[in-house]
Parts: structure tokens; C-alpha cells; sequence
């Protein structure tokens, strides 16, 4: 395989490497949307920056380098756009601050703190952002060694802030929208993955709260995926569903995710299972649909603004290292979408 360097990057994107090595410096003139691009293309190709590591003598003139950990298994075949909007958010504030981004993807299978930690000294992070769940001890161990902000994951460290979106009340508004539609037997489902999803569980809790707000009835049987063993693939989750449809049992599903939402749809329609009509859907992101599928019902959530918000929590942690943590919510945005209609059953 041939070394990764900017004039390759720089080809692949169909950009100047002048634009490439810019992006790369986190420089002021390129606009946030291309540092992003480029940033997510680098790490993705395992491009890594010659970074200078500050000393002493050179802190005041020397940009201060901080590191972007991406959590993401490696068999992850989803779209990047998601990673890109949190990187533009970053891109965007840190830029005020005379950063560098070192940004770099990591398979939480492979449970090695110490390759990061390597980095970590080696670089010379003057903090760090995690973006999606770490083992809790790893994670522990960096944020011994560096600032440390977490995007959507809650460590529950006394040095590690959080920032995610407000779940408990996108969740509540859109199984509210399923009750205001007359949809009285409301199902949850997801999918299991290679690694910890606490995610899941969170979405999962904040759906059932929604359920007894709502004066609602909350069926363990018709929650997938929840249970300790129950581990159905995406093709068995439809079929499970389809098989409660058909049984009356329920007339409504959310779904922890959007890409579980749309790929649930696509099978439902070879069980003859119609979506809204016969199933309402909801799904959690905001994640444009595939080629010809309609618009689930979604949370949209507002990656740059998170990203903008890790970075201005990182600031104060660098700053004051000792300052009580923080767990920051910031709302999503109700996206109505198409997979939601009146409840026939």
C-alpha cells in the first residue's frame, strides 16, 4: 500500500494541497465544512500530521495541539457525515484558540489504552475530545493524563465534562406525537453490536419514562434487543416486529437509531408490512434517508453545536483543571418526517 500523504488526500478530495495542508493546521482562512472533510479523510486513511511538540521556550508562539478520539468499530460501514459535523463544530471554535487537531479513529475492540496513551505523550495533547463510548477504564486513564471532554458518552468522572443531546425529551416528544396520533401499543427496538452501546440504553430508558408519562402501557415483550441474551440480528428484529403487527400487539416502533429505523422499513416491506400505514416508525439522529426511502420521524441532532460546545468545555477544563465536572444537554430538533400516521388498530 502506498503512503498516505497530503498530495494523496489532497487528490482524493480534489482539493490543492494547499487547501489540504491548511486544513490540517486548523488555519483560520479555511472554512470549517473543508477542515472537517479533510481532518475525517486523514484519519480515516491513517494520514498522520508531523506535529511539532511544544516546549517551554516555544509554548507562546507554537499552536497548541488537541487530540479527536473517534470511537468506531471497524466493520462500521456507515456514512461519515455525522463524524464531519462534529469535526466542523470543532474546527469552527478551536480555530479561535491557535489549535491543531490530531484526530484520530480507534476500534474500541481492540482495548488498548496504551497505544492512545503513546500519542497522547508523544504528540503532546494539551487536551483531548472523546466522540462515542470507550471502556470507562480507558477513558479513565486518559483523562489522568490529558483534559478530557466527552461527546455523547457520560463517564461519570470527576475530570471528564460531557456534552450530549437532551434524549429523555426528544424521545418523550416523539412518542407524543405517536399518542397524539392515537397510538396506544408503542414497541421499542434495536440492534446489538460488537461493543457497549450504553446509548442504547439510555434511549431505551428514556422511551419507557415517555411511556408512564404518558399514562401508557409499557409490554416487555414488544422491547427488542433490551433484554439480557436476546440478541436478534436486523433481519430477525423485522421479522419480530412484523409478527407483532400481525398480532395486534403493536401499532407503533421506535427504534434507538436512525440507520435501525430505515433498514427496518426496507425489510418490513418483503413481510407485505407497509410503512405508515400499517406500522409507524421513529427513528433518533437525523440521518438523511437512502435512495427512495421516506423521511422517518427522527430526532435531529445538532452534531456542530456539540462539537462547538465540547470545545468551548475543553477550553474551560484546560483552563481550570480542578473545576467541578459538567454534563451539558443540548436540545434536538423534532424532524416530523413521513413514517408517522393515524392509528388504525
Amino acid at each position: 500500500m502506498s503512503r498516505v500523504n497530503q498530495h494523496k488526500i489532497a487528490e482524493m478530495l480534489q482539493l490543492s494541497q494547499t487547501t489540504v495542508s491548511r486544513s490540517l493546521a486548523n488555519h483560520p482562512a479555511i472554512n470549517a465544512e473543508t477542515k472537517a472533510l479533510v481532518l475525517d479523510t486523514a484519519a480515516k486513511l491513517g494520514y498522520s500530521q508531523r506535529i511539532k511538540r511544544t516546549n517551554t521556550s516555544e509554548s507562546t508562539t507554537q499552536p497548541s495541539i488537541w487530540g479527536v478520539l473517534i470511537a468506531m468499530p471497524k466493520q462500521f460501514s456507515g456514512p461519515s457525515e455525522t463524524f464531519q459535523q462534529v469535526l466542523r463544530g470543532i474546527a469552527d471554535k478551536s480555530s479561535l484558540h491557535e489549535s491543531v487537531l490530531d484526530v484520530v479513529y480507534y476500534d474500541p475492540a481492540e482495548k488498548n489504552s496504551q497505544k492512545i496513551l503513546r500519542r497522547v505523550r508523544s504528540t503532546g495533547w494539551k487536551g483531548v475530545i472523546l466522540i462515542y463510548p470507550l471502556d470507562p477504564v480507558m477513558a479513565h486513564e486518559i483523562a489522568n493524563q490529558v483534559p478530557c471532554v466527552s461527546i455523547i458518552e457520560n463517564y461519570r468522572h470527576d475530570l471528564i465534562d460531557s456534552v450530549d443531546v437532551d434524549q429523555s425529551e426528544a424521545i418523550y416528544t416523539l412518542i407524543k406525537q405517536l399518542h397524539d396520533q392515537g397510538h396506544r401499543k408503542i414497541g421499542f427496538m434495536s440492534w446489538v453490536y460488537g461493543v457497549d452501546t450504553p446509548w442504547v440504553m439510555r434511549r431505551f430508558g428514556s422511551y419507557v419514562e415517555a411511556l408512564f408519562r404518558l399514562k401508557l402501557e409499557f409490554n416487555q415483550s414488544t422491547a427488542i434487543n433490551v433484554h439480557a441474551g436476546q440478541e436478534l440480528t436486523p433481519e430477525e428484529c423485522a421479522q419480530r416486529v412484523a409478527e407483532q403487527v400481525r398480532n395486534g400487539d403493536i401499532t407503533a416502533v421506535v427504534c434507538a437509531a436512525d440507520h435501525q429505523a430505515y433498514a427496518l422499513i426496507e425489510d418490513l416491506a418483503t413481510e407485505d408490512i407497509r410503512v405508515p400505514e400499517d406500522l409507524s416508525v421513529t427513528g433518533f439522529d437525523g440521518v438523511n434517508p437512502p435512495h427512495r426511502q421516506k423521511q422517518v420521524a427522527t430526532v435531529l441532532v445538532p452534531y456542530e453545536e456539540l462539537g462547538r460546545s465540547a470545545t468551548h468545555q475543553l477550553v474551560r477544563r484546560i483552563e481550570q483543571p480542578t473545576a467541578p465536572r459538567r454534563h451539558i444537554l443540548v436540545d434536538g430538533d423534532i424532524q416530523t418526517g413521513e413514517t408517522i400516521s393515524r392509528a388504525t388498530g
